[in-house]
């Protein structure tokens, strides 16, 4: 695999069924383990630790930075986008979806969570990654489907966004 210090920009629905990539989507399981553990499929090693992903969906909780979960959930997403990218080390911009009720009380906290180490040196899948976290931004989930579309929308629109469990309408005028 190759490297690219241009910086790529990982566009991260943190859902709580899924967690949605460009390019991929898998449950927000995660089981975490201190010995490489017997079955190892969607496998992360992180810091000396093992975690499984995607086994089953986490459960609901009102603040995503409770645990460490997310941000394995957004190594994973990341490893899965640079893998197709054919890449092994990246310089990472994360843009990130949050539930649209939350963005305004959640915004800048969920950023420093995601930016909480400069990098990160972990193996998914058996295939070796370095990453340079170089940003992050926060948007309401479901943003990004009408992103480049604004300019066209006249009047009320509503961009309903319908998760696993959870539904939000974000309102858009002119």
């Amino acid at each position: 695999m190759n490297y690219t210090n241009n910086p790529i920009i990982i566009g991260i629905d943190h859902g709580y069924g899924n967690i949605k990539t460009a390019h991929c989507c898998f449950k927000t399981g995660v089981a975490a383990y201190d010995k490489e553990p017997t079955f190892k499929s969607n496998m992360l090693v992180y810091e000396g630790r093992y975690y499984i992903i995607g086994e089953n969906h986490k459960e609901f909780i009102s603040d995503k930075m409770t645990d460490g979960d997310y941000y394995i959930l957004t190594l994973a997403a990341v490893a899965r986008e640079l893998n197709i990218r054919k890449l092994a080390s990246a310089d990472v911009y994360i843009a990130a979806g949050l539930p649209l009720t939350w963005v305004s009380e959640q915004k800048d906290s969920f950023k420093s969570y995601l930016l909480q180490k400069e990098s990160a040196d972990f193996n998914f899948k058996g295939a070796d990654y370095h990453v340079n976290f170089v940003g992050a931004d926060i948007f309401p989930q479901g943003f990004s489907a009408v992103a480049d579309k604004l300019r066209d929308f006249r009047g009320i629109n509503m961009l309903c966004d319908i998760g696993n469990g959870t539904m939000n309408v974000m309102y858009i005028n002119d």
